[in-house]
């Protein structure tokens, strides 16, 4: 049975006035999660919005490992360029300790202007500040004292302590990009494919991280995200699929949708339909429907882990959104 991790909605669509409610719906779902089989639970982060998105997802992570007793806790993904690669070893291990090694730290280098701009960061700087930060925490973790004076950080001989409870943190890293793609092969232990390119896209994406993990002699891991929209039919699942459609259509929007097959005919936002969009993009409707679906990027992909989101920021609700997390553990992952 392959794993399948949960990537809650983290913004708050009342503009930020209601986040400690949200984040008593997430500590629900994720409760809801480890009793329906799902492996895991995992949280990205970005700043300065307006919905009060959640920016802390080591935090997030650590109190859902406070909540639960089994699923793994973790990022989906926490921005490396913002971090000080010192504090996020620290974080990272008490976490990993407090939840007896339940930590899965995934990384990303970011894309979003706003993000960088809260640190005083140059986005021209993320690749190189992400690949120390990866170098760092592997040898702080395997506790090695660590340096780094560059002209992005200034530190020598630091000892990171207490080091995590798992003897050797796996460290996954997302990619939307061939580049990006390379890197995961070169110097992640996991690679997170993007949630909206449709399979042709990924196909070659992953034939090239097969490859170039060959040639780094790293076994290779594939992570595949997903939206899902579920109902017991094809035409429930599109009543219930805008909150989606307005993330899809976001996604288009800013140039992140590579022309394929099925958008060849699309010239604007306003022509992205569900039954374009869902065409090897989403997963929907029942358990059926979702495991047809599944089977397809198996054949051609064979991921070795599942990411799903099922909630955006307009909807569905709370109730819903549980329903849906019930169904997807108790109809979908066992079949797997």
């Amino acid at each position: 049975m392959i794993p399948v991790g949960y990537y809650p909605c983290t913004q708050d669509p009342t503009g930020g006035k209601q986040v400690d409610r949200l984040i008593d719906e997430i500590l629900t779902q994720a409760e809801l999660c480890e009793q329906s089989n799902f492996d895991g639970f995992f949280f990205t982060e970005h700043h300065q919005q307006e919905d009060g998105y959640l920016p802390n997802p080591i935090m997030m992570a650590g109190l859902v490992g406070a909540r639960t007793n089994r699923i793994k806790v973790g990022t989906c993904v926490a921005l490396a360029p913002l971090y000080h690669p010192i504090r996020l070893a620290e974080d990272c291990a008490l976490v990993d300790l407090a939840t007896k090694g339940r930590l899965q730290l995934a990384l990303g280098i970011g894309y979003q202007d706003i993000d960088f701009e809260a640190f005083g960061i140059n986005p021209k700087q993320r690749v190189r500040r992400s690949e120390e930060v990866f170098s760092v925490l592997r040898d702080a973790w395997a506790g090695k004292r660590v340096s780094a004076l560059s002209s992005d950080y200034q530190f020598k001989d630091v000892l990171v302590t207490p080091t995590p409870y798992q003897s050797k943190p796996d460290i996954w890293l997302a990619a939307w990009s061939e580049p990006g793609v390379k890197r995961a092969a070169s110097i992640a232990d996991g690679w997170i494919i993007d949630p909206i390119q449709s399979l042709s896209v990924l196909k070659k994406e992953a034939d090239i991280y097969r490859e170039h993990c060959e040639k780094a002699g790293r076994k290779p891991f594939i992570c595949l995200m997903r939206d899902a929209v579920i109902g017991e039919t094809v035409e429930e699942a599109k009543a219930l699929a805008e909150p989606t459609m307005e993330t899809q259509r976001w996604y288009y929007q800013h140039g992140a949708y590579v022309q394929d097959e099925h958008i060849k005919n699309v010239s604007s936002v306003d022509q992205l339909t569900f039954e374009i969009a869902a065409k090897e993009r989403i997963l929907y409707g029942n358990a059926d429907a979702v495991l047809e679906q599944l089977s397809q990027y198996e054949e051609q992909i064979k991921p070795d882990y599942l990411i799903v989101r099922m909630r955006h920021p307009g909807g569905p609700d709370q109730q819903q959104a549980l329903h849906d997390i019930q169904m997807f553990g108790e109809q979908v992952i066992p079949r797997l």
